[in-house]
């Protein structure tokens, strides 16, 4: 059998490299699932804003950004947990 051949030096390198390749992936996922929430955040606060506004053109544009950046911010949480 071929992984009887095998020595444990080769074993603890391929486990360890394994290992740094999974808390990248791991870390990457944290720092990307942050970023998403608070783009989320930063999305929502854009059409509150709109709300708020004076003039009409004013608040079709915040209302445009604000569902562009939420709509993009949620394909990406999508996309980094479902798919």
């Amino acid at each position: 059998m071929p992984s009887d051949e095998l020595s444990e030096e080769r074993v603890r390198t391929i486990v360890r490299e394994e290992v740094v390749g999974t808390s990248r992936t791991l870390l990457g996922l944290v720092f990307w699932t942050l970023l998403a929430v608070v783009a989320v955040l930063v999305g929502l606060q854009l059409l509150q804003m709109a709300l708020y506004t004076v003039s009409i053109p004013a608040m079709i544009g915040l209302s445009l950004i604000g569902a562009l950046v939420v709509g993009a911010s949620l394909y990406l949480l999508y996309s980094l947990h479902w798919t």
